[in-house]
């Protein structure tokens, strides 16, 4: 798919929502819109949630480590290859696949912007303010590229902390930079950690409730419109 969609976020938030009570083949006729788009649509909401469904305007830039790792990672996975890509942060297959292509003819690079690409060099953070980003991640969406420019830091640092939050059951400490040494320096008591972990689980929640109120809008929207329709055709005869 390309940058430019003729749908908008919520149009296609509603037009998931259809599917519910209706066929991906039937939505999809309905709106002009091929299966695969509805299916990838999909995945898209289902591992980034509604901000992988929104547009971008702008190219991201990946190092070479990223990709890299990346393409290591998909070769020891059992899942295909546009379910590996958008569960690791990508839009579509196509950036993952040419990054195999390149890997295999030893021509894999990091990515060199033009002038209108905006790149964000990573730098030092303290626990604190990865815990404070993770949090904030969680309230938008998990909006990378908003983490980036809010907090300047690199894109790579954003994904790579969510993900080890993630892949370590929602454990705050996860967070913590451990290179260099074998503990963190100062003692982390267990209320500290519970604190931790119930100021992000009580951010997720939230999350989750604002994508629920926003689901039931929409199906009254739609039902609302549903029944002026019918009241118009009963006015008519």
């Amino acid at each position: 798919m390309g940058r430019n969609s003729k749908y908008s976020t919520e149009e296609k938030l509603s037009i998931l929502n259809e599917l519910s009570h209706s066929s991906v083949k039937e939505v999809a006729r309905k709106y002009s819109v091929n299966d695969s788009t509805i299916s990838h649509w999909q995945l898209l909401y289902k591992y980034q949630g509604i901000d992988g469904l929104r547009s971008t305007h702008h190219n991201c830039s990946y190092s070479k480590e990223f990709k890299l790792a990346l393409v290591q990672q998909y070769q020891e996975s059992t899942d295909s290859l546009e379910v590996f890509a958008i569960k690791h942060g990508l839009k579509s297959k196509r950036q993952l696949s040419n990054w195999i292509i390149q890997y295999n003819e030893s021509k894999l690079k990091a990515y060199t912007s033009r002038k209108r690409d905006s790149i964000m060099l990573g730098r030092k953070t303290t626990f604190e303010e990865r815990l404070s980003i993770i949090e904030e991640l969680i309230k938008h969406d998990i909006n990378y590229n908003w983490a980036v420019g809010k907090y300047h830091v690199s894109y790579q640092q954003v994904y790579g902390w969510y993900q080890k939050y993630r892949k370590s059951g929602n454990d705050p400490q996860s967070l913590r930079d451990r290179r260099g040494k074998a503990k963190p320096k100062e003692a982390w008591t267990e209320v500290d950690r519970l604190k931790a972990e119930n100021r992000l689980l009580k951010t997720q929640l939230l999350r989750k409730e604002m994508e629920d109120t926003y689901s039931k809008k929409v199906m009254e929207i739609r039902n609302r419109e549903a029944n002026d329709s019918s009241n118009n055709k009963l006015s008519k005869n």
